[in-house]
């Protein structure tokens, strides 16, 4: 499953985010969006763009195209 599709509060680990462009692959993994890390969607914006996301205890805000390309598994 994606990212994306998580509902709020729901929890996931992180599979792969290897589609991802280089650039922002790296900040992800910077912010600790690694392999088998643990993610929660917190919240979803009025308009469902920006996500807010929970990860190595910090709260991320992704666009919904960069959330459709990270692969996790509940």
């Amino acid at each position: 499953m994606i990212l994306s599709e998580l509902k709020v509060g729901q929890t996931a680990s992180i599979i792969n985010i290897n589609s991802i462009e280089p650039v922002m692959r790296k900040k992800l993994l910077n912010l600790g969006f690694l392999p088998k890390a643990k993610i929660q969607l917190l919240r979803v914006a009025p308009l469902g763009d920006p996500i807010a996301i929970r990860c190595a205890n910090s709260a991320i805000a992704l666009r919904k195209s960069i959330a459709k390309q990270i692969i996790v598994e509940r």
